[in-house]
């Protein structure tokens, strides 16, 4: 079952929404890259950090990792996210709605960009913080829905471990 609110310090497991596969990582050139997993049982627990400093900025850490204490999400400077030191780790803002559905986005960016999106390679879906909203020109039409907007991010729900 989803959860309503997030708890400092509590684990939990971040689900891709109406899938039964979760976020874990996958060691890639000396660092370990956060992936998608291929089922619910072979995610990897999650824990947020609040910044001090800064209320609603997150840090989030894996509780497992290849590498002693590279273990919080952090961007590269392509948009991909790898587990790096809590010193370098990137930190992330949330909106997590009544159905434990939760949005996720880069604190540099703003709720419409820099969102967690999974980009799929071979069998692999990695995850990124590409995703984003944009609203469409006037001469621009949305085939797909008819709507204005168009968002290009992933949601995930948020378990606990």
């Amino acid at each position: 079952m989803a959860v309503n609110e997030i708890v400092e310090g509590k684990k939990y497991l971040l689900r891709k929404v109406h899938q039964e596969t979760a976020l874990t990582y996958q060691p890639y050139a000396s660092y370990d890259y956060v992936k998608l997993s291929g089922d619910s049982k072979s995610g990897t627990p999650v824990i947020f950090e609040q910044h001090p400093d800064k209320p609603g900025e997150y840090y989030i850490k894996m509780t497992s990792c290849n590498w002693s204490g590279s273990q919080y999400f952090t961007r590269s400077g392509k948009g991909w996210v790898y587990l790096d030191t809590k010193a370098n780790a990137s930190r992330f803002c949330f909106f997590l709605d009544a159905w434990g559905r939760i949005k996720f986005w880069h604190s540099s960016g703003n709720e419409d960009t820099l969102n967690f999106k999974l980009h799929t390679s071979g069998d692999t879906k990695w995850l990124s913080t590409d995703g984003y909203k944009r609203y469409l020109k006037d001469d621009e039409p949305n085939t797909r829905t008819g709507e204005r907007e168009v968002i290009d991010r992933d949601l995930f729900e948020v378990k606990e471990a």
